[in-house]
């Protein structure tokens, strides 16, 4: 290898040590610039990681104490993912496996197909409503907003959702919508006239009646919204003042306080009733509420109701009755004009003080008192008190006590209604004198009678004791004239002594309640039979069975006595009959004695009861039987007539009291 070559390869290899020295020292400045890089890459990626943690521990905590529900699915459906709030409302752990599609009720499905695939086209929705069914099969209506998430080549991956149960909340709503509805219908159908305006006097709502009490023509619906400035000026003609009608109207509403029971009249006579009611939220005015009411009748019932009690406050003023009101303390608090005629007090004596204080003695103060007891427990009563006027003078007054209502029905005290019966009293007093005295007499007449039917019939005895000698001193010499006339003496000694005995019995007939007993007529007729003697040719019959009554069994027999004896004498000689029979009353018995016999003319009806009256000259009659009968049923405060043609029979009645 010649030198040529030889300088040449040194060349070459020198450049080349250079070339590789200048490489390796690149290098080693790479080398240095890359541990520079690795290590500030390192504190880099410290702090990234130190960042995803700080982003990812947030993150966490702010899933976990999401207070909505959270969820993650894939995109067929599939929970990958859900916070302990979404645990808590489908009522599922985290590690069960759950397709939300699945907890979709069935009518609800092609809603949520429809909705995920706007999800998956659009990314995002919002305001989904639909309702699923829970753990426990409760159904629960639900809101979602959710979106899709993307990786980083935007490729859609998942979806996530913010779930929130609004069951309780548009079951509210819905309450709330049904009280709105069921509030509007109640005002559009209340017979009260309704307008509410808010702050500028614009209708808020507003009901029919109103439209007609203003004769609206407009529906309530299109009033809404419209300005009530001046349909005051519109109206006003409907008022019997129409000046005063607007005028009042814009000063209740420039006071903005509440105001009831304001009366207009209409021309028409009509009257309504209207309340305004300002509406204030936190001390801000926002508008008010009108009601009128129709008071038309009430008006007049009103007024019909004063005159009435001025019509009444007059009767009471100058009624013959004493009127006194007391309160719970027996405190007079009114008394009228004639109360004070009465107790010879004027009212201003009488008002606040005591009213058993001031009239009573000690022992009817008793009575008072009790009868107010009566009172507090809401009784009425009457009852008679022995009073002392202003001048000490004792009267009687009969007094009717009730209590005293106030209009809520809380007793307030006592009414008193008072009668003066002093006069009665004392005339009742005269009454027990006389009676006293009549029964006296009445008992001193017996007692005469007795006597004198004693004394008599001692004459008429010894005159039939000396007829009956004379017939045996004289017997076969005595002529058949003789005869005849001692057999009339005989005779006429016979019903002299029948009359004797029925003065006597008339005379004994009173009332004695202590000898009424309850008699059995049938039992009464069974004696009457016995006793009376019947004829072959008459049929006595009781037509149903009779009842029992409260009589004296001997002057009840002796009634139907009297009057079957008296059927019995004037009974035709063949196929007769007397009848018995009743009907049973509401305050009454009504007896019959039915015969066939001669009958009696109607001109005879009453005179056949008079004493000593008789029809028809029969030896056995002494006109006193029917008087007798009269007489006891007039004892039971009955009544006696007949009903009589002559030839053909006679129907007796008569009344007993029950």
């Amino acid at each position: 290898m010649n030198d040529e070559k030889a300088k040449l390869y040194e060349r070459a290899l020198a450049l080349e040590k250079a070339a590789r020295k200048e490489a390796e020292h690149t290098l080693d400045e790479k080398l240095i610039e890359l541990y520079t890089k690795t290590k500030e890459l390192e504190v880099s990626k410290e702090k990234l990681e130190e960042l995803l943690q700080t982003k990812t521990s947030e993150l966490k905590g702010l899933f976990e104490n999401l207070v909505d529900a959270y969820v993650l699915i894939d995109l067929t459906g599939n929970v990958l993912k859900m916070n302990d709030a979404a645990e808590i409302l489908l009522g599922y752990g985290p590690h069960e496996k759950l397709n939300l599609l699945d907890l979709v009720i069935p009518g609800e499905r092609l809603k949520v197909i429809t909705s995920f695939k706007q999800l998956y086209e659009e990314g995002f929705i919002t305001d989904f409503h639909v309702k699923i069914a829970i753990a426990d099969d409760s159904i629960r209506l639900v809101h979602i907003n959710a979106s899709i998430i993307y990786n980083s080549k935007y490729q859609p991956i998942a979806a996530q959702g913010i779930v929130r149960d609004i069951t309780d909340e548009k079951a509210a709503e819905q309450q709330l919508l049904d009280t709105q509805n069921r509030l509007n219908t109640l005002i559009r159908n209340l017979e009260i006239g309704v307008l509410l305006e808010d702050e500028n006097r614009n209708v808020v709502v507003t009901n029919k009646r109103f439209c007609n009490f203003f004769n609206i023509s407009h529906a309530p619906v299109d009033m809404i919204g419209q300005n009530c400035s001046n349909d005051a000026e519109l109206c006003k003609g409907l008022f019997q003042d129409p000046v005063l009608f607007t005028e009042r109207i814009n000063e209740i509403i420039s006071n903005k306080k509440q105001v009831l029971s304001d009366e207009l009249v209409l021309k028409d006579g009509s009257a309504l009733e209207r309340d305004f009611i300002p509406i204030y939220e936190d001390g801000v005015y926002k508008g008010h509420l009108w009601t009128y009411r129709d008071i038309t009748l009430r008006r007049k019932y009103n007024e019909a109701i004063e005159a009435e009690g001025q019509k009444y406050s007059s009767i009471i003023a100058n009624m013959n009755l004493g009127l006194i009101e007391v309160d719970t303390y027996d405190k007079i608090t009114m008394v009228n004009q004639r109360f004070e005629e009465m107790s010879g007090y004027s009212k201003e004596e009488l008002i606040g003080e005591k009213g058993h204080e001031v009239l009573l003695d000690e022992d009817n103060k008793a009575v008072l008192l009790k009868e107010n007891d009566k009172r507090a427990q809401g009784d009425s009563s009457s009852y008679e008190l022995k009073v002392r006027d202003r001048d000490g003078q004792s009267k009687y007054w009969l007094t009717s006590g009730a209590p005293n209502y106030s209009i809520t029905g809380q007793l307030i005290g006592s009414i008193g209604i008072h009668l003066d019966i002093t006069k009665i009293k004392n005339l009742e007093a005269q009454k027990q004198r006389l009676l006293y005295k009549l029964e006296k007499s009445n008992n001193e007449l017996q007692e005469y009678a007795h006597v004198v039917s004693h004394d008599l019939k001692s004459p008429l005895l010894s005159i039939n004791a000396l007829v009956t000698w004379i017939k045996e001193d004289n017997k076969g010499t005595l002529s058949e004239n003789t005869i005849s006339h001692f057999t009339m003496i005989d005779e006429t000694l016979e019903k002299m002594e029948q009359l004797i005995s029925n003065l006597l019995e008339y005379s004994s007939i009173v009332k004695d309640h202590d000898v009424s007993r309850d008699v059995n007529l049938n039992s009464v007729m069974d004696d009457i039979v016995t006793l009376l003697h019947f004829p072959d040719h008459l049929m006595f019959t009781i037509v149903k069975r009779l009842p029992t009554i409260k009589v004296d069994r001997v002057k009840i027999q002796q009634l139907f006595q009297n009057l079957i004896s008296n059927a019995i004498n004037y009974s035709n000689e063949e196929n007769s009959y007397i009848e018995i029979d009743y009907e049973d009353g509401v305050k009454e018995y009504t007896f019959s004695v039915k015969d066939n016999g001669i009958g009696i003319n109607k001109e005879y009806h009453q005179k056949i009861f008079q004493i000593f009256q008789t029809l028809h000259k029969r030896q056995e009659s002494t006109g006193i039987g029917l008087s007798i009968v009269k007489k006891i049923v007039d004892l039971y405060n009955g009544r006696i007539w007949l009903e009589s043609t002559p030839g053909k029979g006679t129907t007796f009645f008569f009344t007993i009291e029950k």
